[in-house]
């Protein structure tokens, strides 16, 4: 667990801190996915338009997009903060190139991929209205 840790603050480091304003768009359903997105604060309204479901995550903090980035596709969803927030960004090669650089970076990965997954299933995903 400590090396997950230790694994974490390096990765986290890499990112490139980006701040958003409220109402803007990370990404779109559909779209290329270039980037992974850590979120560091403020709030994310993650959409699935053909499911008609969203999911808002409010301050806390969690990675966006690994297993779009991993596999080369599309993003599932559209992303777009509904406040202003600050992101960590990874382009796709670099997150890539962080997985083979970093010892443990695949198990902390799997374990934020994993994080993320849990929130989308404890989460109650409502019905937009």
């Amino acid at each position: 667990m400590e090396q997950l840790l230790e694994t974490g603050k390096k990765v986290l480091a890499s990112g490139i801190e980006i701040k958003y304003l409220a109402g803007e768009y990370l990404f779109r359903e559909g779209q290329k996915a270039e980037f992974v997105f850590y979120l560091q604060c403020g709030s994310i309204l993650l959409e699935w338009p053909n499911e008609n479901k969203c999911l808002l995550i409010e301050n806390k903090p969690i990675f966006i997009g690994i297993d779009e980035a991993l596999v080369g596709g599309k993003y599932t969803c559209t992303a777009m903060t509904t406040e202003q927030s600050e992101f960590l960004v990874f382009d796709r090669a670099y997150f890539n190139q962080l997985i083979t650089e970093f010892d443990h970076a695949k198990d902390y990965f799997e374990s934020m991929r994993l994080d993320f997954s849990s929130q989308l299933d404890l989460q109650t995903i409502k019905a937009k209205i």
